[in-house]
């Protein structure tokens, strides 16, 4: 062994001589090893962001993740409906008036228009007073599914006095009215007892049939 090498070794043994603290629990010692500085760096930037972020999206009006999600679902609901009333235009099918259901400022314009030309007869609520209570389940017309709302709606019936709104609602507020009646369906306001036949969890009669 060479004296370069004996003296390199005994140097690192006096180093960790020193680095070794003064105590010493069962045999074992500690090192006095210091973590890094651009750890302690990392720490203290880290907590101090924690810091700003609490103050910001809890204490001040900073937008939390579930608030961004809720206005890009509420941005993509109305996206969905607008599409849905343009293809409506053409053709409107079950899956159309659910997408109009679901967009909740679509649900708003039609509750307006509901309790404007409805509510006479049905109810501020849905709850029945010369027509049927429609928040029941029970359905006197059709089997309680969106498009045969719609045709009762559209059609009315004459021989209990409700006007068809066809020719006297433009197709886009129709189509709002609907939606606004489906989110009534099974919410049962009290009111009105119930008449006709009680639909099925899909908006079917319980037979299958159309009432």
């Amino acid at each position: 062994m060479s004296i370069h090498s004996i003296r390199t070794k005994g140097e690192t043994m006096d180093r960790v001589e020193d680095r070794l603290k003064d105590h010493e629990y069962d045999g074992i010692k500690e090192y006095d090893n210091p973590t890094p500085g651009w750890w302690n760096l990392l720490f203290i930037a880290s907590f101090v962001f924690s810091v700003l972020y609490f103050v910001h999206y809890q204490l001040g009006h900073g937008t939390s993740v579930v608030d961004e999600y809720s206005a890009d679902l509420e941005e993509a609901t109305a996206v969905a409906a607008a599409r849905a009333l343009a293809s409506a235009s053409k053709e409107v099918t079950e899956e159309t008036l659910a997408t109009l259901a679901a967009a909740p400022d679509q649900v708003e314009k039609g509750k307006a228009k509901f309790l404007v030309v409805c509510a006479a007869c049905h109810g501020q609520r849905g709850e029945g007073l010369v027509g049927p209570n429609l928040t029941d389940g029970h359905w006197v017309h059709g089997d309680g599914s969106l498009m045969s709302i719609r045709k009762v709606v559209r059609e009315g019936v004459i021989a209990k006095g409700m006007a068809a709104w066809e020719s006297q609602m433009p197709p886009e507020e129709l189509l709002q009215v609907v939606a606004y009646v489906g989110t009534l369906r099974g919410t049962n306001v009290p009111g009105k007892p119930p008449e006709g036949e009680k639909a099925g969890p899909q908006g079917s009669s319980q037979d299958g049939n159309l009432r």
